[in-house]
């Protein structure tokens, strides 16, 4: 098991900090799907820690991390460590689109505001940006929030749909 912890201090071997699993994920995927802070922190500390590292699905750390409902600590950790705020995994995707999704406005302000910032104008495979993912929470607040940051407001995905479209879909009209 990759997060038993040493019995002696000098018995940790930091090989398995590289060591992927069938999923191609690693610990460090692992242990911020589970919010466990201390282990991210000391996998993120090994040399050559990349903090934009991809799992069998394109997911980095910082993404998992916005998508969790208690996780303003990993994300803090891995903007710290450099983590691309504009990275996209295989569908496209970015921490914006997953932060919108989950209406945490406090993060999407924290995105939007690194430097480089986080962009409201990045659509994934499905032509969608994350205004599309706000108007179908029914999200106002991260709805104008997106469009001050130069989000795209009538863009259409690859299936017609507009973000009023989403809300409305949704019940949010």
């Amino acid at each position: 098991m990759l997060f038993t912890r040493p019995r002696e201090k000098g018995d940790a071997n930091p090989k398995l900090a590289d060591r992927r699993d069938d999923d191609d994920r690693l610990p460090i995927h692992w242990a911020v799907s589970q919010g466990y802070l201390d282990i991210a922190t000391l996998l993120s500390g090994v040399k050559n820690f990349d903090p934009d590292v991809q799992d069998g699905s394109g997911w980095t750390p910082l993404m998992i991390a916005v998508s969790l409902k208690d996780g303003d600590d990993l994300i803090e950790l891995f903007l710290q460590k450099g983590a691309d705020v504009n990275a996209t995994n295989f569908t496209g995707q970015t921490a914006l689109h997953f932060t919108a999704s989950k209406n945490n406005l406090d993060v999407a302000r924290k995105l939007l505001a690194q430097k480089p910032p986080a962009s409201a104008r990045i659509k994934d495979k499905r032509g969608q940006y994350a205004i599309h993912r706000a108007a179908a929470v029914g999200s106002v607040p991260m709805v104008e929030l997106l469009l001050k940051s130069r989000s795209p407001l009538n863009m259409t995905d690859i299936a017609g749909q507009t973000p009023l479209h989403h809300a409305v879909a949704e019940g949010h009209a």
